[in-house]
């Protein structure tokens, strides 16, 4: 069986140049579409290197998470930059790891870094497309509606917490509709150490999810820093690259294992559901 079926590496795809001054400020570590795996939910995972700033306004048919991480894991609250980003006629300003919910046919862009003092991990998502797409927009909803739409923190609504050995892993992000109404699932975190065990192997009959792996080293993106194993439909499948999986409905998936770590790397997982419902 081929990884193609499942899996997106560095090198693969090609990146969408995106309106940015200056152009070599943002570099693409994963690029996912239709292209690399027929029928995926898009993803991109980027860092931002310097200072840039972003002319425009867009929007998207399919519903976007766009997820900030600052680089530092003993600091790992702090973006260590200062990012805007316009929706619609609301002006978000981050200075905190965060993620941020753009309902499809929104109005968004303009996004500003500055006051960068270290490199900034950042991955989106599309949750109901296999392609990005961005349709010139205008913002016309009034001002208020969107300032809200994103998270900081790791705080589902019921309190969820993952299971996991001591000192293996810090919990970054969550988002779901519980959380932000109308918001698919999403959630991030830093690995920091090998581990033998993970989830139980599930699938999930409702819904698509993507599960990714990015190193840490702003120098070297494409390299993980680590070798992760995922099992898929009854295959283990390994990585040591910077890497997004894709997880059609029905697929069994997990356990994820560590078994080489030489620096922390960013895990995410999310789905084309408000709600993350595991089977059997």
């Amino acid at each position: 069986m081929s990884t193609n079926k499942y899996l997106a590496l560095p090198g693969m795809g090609n990146p969408v140049k995106m309106p940015i001054k200056p152009e070599d400020a943002r570099v693409t570590s994963v690029w996912m579409d239709g292209d690399v795996i027929k029928n995926c939910m898009f993803a991109e995972a980027t860092w931002f290197k310097k200072p840039f700033r972003e002319t425009g306004l867009y929007k998207h048919d399919s519903d976007k998470l766009m997820v900030f991480i600052g680089s530092d894991p003993q600091d790992h609250e702090n973006l260590n930059a200062e990012v805007e980003i316009w929706l619609e006629n609301d002006k978000i300003t981050l200075t905190q790891t965060s993620m941020v919910f753009v309902p499809a046919g929104v109005a968004h862009g303009r996004m500003e870094v500055k006051n960068l003092k270290k490199p900034v991990i950042h991955f989106y998502l599309m949750m109901s497309s296999s392609y990005y797409k961005a349709i010139p927009a205008e913002a016309t909803a009034p001002a208020g509606t969107y300032a809200n739409h994103w998270v900081e923190k790791y705080e589902p609504v019921d309190g969820f917490r993952p299971e996991a050995p001591e000192g293996f892993l810090t919990t970054l992000l969550y988002m779901d509709d519980k959380k932000l109404k109308g918001a698919p699932y999403l959630e991030a975190v830093w690995f920091h150490t090998k581990n033998d065990t993970g989830p139980a192997e599930h699938s999930h009959d409702d819904f698509d999810e993507l599960i990714g792996f990015l190193g840490t080293d702003p120098e070297n993106p494409e390299e993980l820093g680590a070798e992760v194993k995922l099992y898929i439909n009854g295959e283990w499948i390994t990585v040591t690259k910077s890497c997004i999986f894709y997880i059609p409905k029905g697929v069994s998936h997990s356990p994820i294992l560590v078994p080489k770590m030489d620096r922390p790397i960013i895990h995410f997982s999310g789905a084309s559901s408000g709600d993350y419902v595991r089977n059997s």
